[in-house]
């Protein structure tokens, strides 16, 4: 005999759960995630639900591991709700602050699949909005190849970056939209907007793998390879996709490259905001 994983009683032969005891898991679950998602849509204080939390998990069989899931999906939706309606506000931060302090979840948790990241990135191009200088709390573990002089700042970093050389004409394809021009502050571009791609050709050579700096006044990459930086005013084109950016800077003999392993989203909106 076997017993329910849910209820803990006699499933019956060869069985590890009652129907019943599963449908009622699954409704459980549904209703903690509809709870909370709502909570964050009208900015709900967290502590305020907490006898929901609780009589829903108790008597639908929502263990602490599930829970801890739901939170981190619910995390994961609601940020992406916030970003896609464009930068977070300050209800919203507040939110998303008040939800940590109540889950208690660590932060390597709710960056699983770095939104806790975007929350981050998104104060920075608020700042950038508001008209302020953009500065960034990350805490960078290592050494950066960068030499940065005092008025220069570094606002984030991507490491293991692929830096393609175009050696002939690539074509790009797809739903992404670039800029070649000088654009007003506040553009913004949401975060699944970016599905394109480039067509490479034979001869677009990767050169080498290194770091790539975002500063408050240059783009900079190093590798063994190639060491490179590109003040923003020197760029004419940039063009965003799903796993990096193809870059264009002014020069007779500047050559297009691209940059794959890195955010783009939050790449592309910082650096034609701050130009």
């Amino acid at each position: 005999m076997g017993l329910c994983k849910y209820c803990k009683r006699d499933a019956g032969f060869l069985k590890s759960q009652h129907s019943e005891c599963e449908k009622k898991y699954n409704e459980g679950c549904q209703k903690l995630t509809d709870l909370l998602l709502q909570a964050f849509r009208n900015y709900t204080d967290f502590y305020l639900l907490d006898n929901q939390i609780k009589a829903i998990s108790g008597s639908d069989y929502i263990d602490t591991e599930t829970l801890q899931n739901i939170y981190t999906n619910v995390f994961d939706r609601a940020v992406e709700e916030y970003l896609n309606n464009g930068v977070i506000t300050d209800d919203e931060s507040k939110t998303v602050a008040r939800f940590q302090q109540y889950t208690a979840l660590p932060q390597q948790r709710l960056n699983a699949n770095k939104f806790l990241e975007r929350v981050i990135q998104a104060k920075i191009l608020q700042q950038i909005f508001s008209g302020q200088a953009p500065t960034s709390s990350i805490s960078i573990k290592g050494t950066l190849p960068f030499l940065l002089p005092k008025n220069e700042n570094i606002i984030w970093v991507y490491r293991d970056v692929q830096y393609y050389e175009q050696k002939v004409k690539r074509e790009f394809r797809g739903q992404s939209q670039g800029v070649s021009f000088r654009v007003m502050k506040g553009v913004y571009y949401r975060v699944g907007g970016f599905k394109g791609h480039p067509v490479e050709t034979l001869y677009n050579a990767l050169i080498g793998t290194g770091t790539v700096g975002l500063t408050n006044m240059n783009i900079y990459f190093s590798c063994p390879q190639k060491n490179f930086k590109i003040p923003y005013s020197k760029l004419i084109h940039i063009e965003p996709f799903s796993d990096g950016l193809g870059l264009q800077k002014d020069g007779a003999s500047a050559q297009p490259i691209f940059l794959k392993g890195m955010d783009s989203w939050f790449a592309y909106n910082f650096i034609i905001n701050i130009i």
